[in-house]
């Protein structure tokens, strides 16, 4: 098995840099402008972008596809490592994140119980 950094570790390897993101404001399309009123935009204070906070479940899903795609090519390169071996013991050990609610969300669509996920 494959050593692979912890979730705190790779947590605190990211930094507030990464963890705070910079974004355009959705309201106002990144002019600063409200639409309607044309006044400063009330979410952004007119600055036309906003900074996100990464939720702890986020930083969990990079985590997760970054140790997949870091095992992927380990295994490419390597004939002693088997990728489905080395990723269903991290996966056993470490857990998937739980990702269809931040993908509901992101698509504007509301809880569907018929979207089963197996963990």
């Amino acid at each position: 098995m494959i050593t692979t950094i912890s979730l705190p570790e790779y947590s605190a390897a990211l930094g507030e840099d990464i963890k705070e993101q910079e974004l355009e404001c959705a309201e106002c399309d990144g002019t600063g402008e409200c639409p309607c009123c044309e006044r400063d935009c009330l979410e952004c204070d007119g600055t036309g972008s906003k900074l996100k906070t990464l939720s702890d479940r986020e930083v969990h899903a990079m985590y997760f596809v970054t140790v997949m795609k870091s095992l992927k090519k380990l295994c490419a390169y390597s004939s002693r490592h088997d990728f489905l071996i080395e990723a269903g013991d991290f996966i056993k050990a470490n857990g998937r994140p739980d990702t269809r609610f931040d993908w509901l969300n992101a698509n504007d669509c509301h809880e569907a119980p018929y979207i089963n996920t197996v963990h």
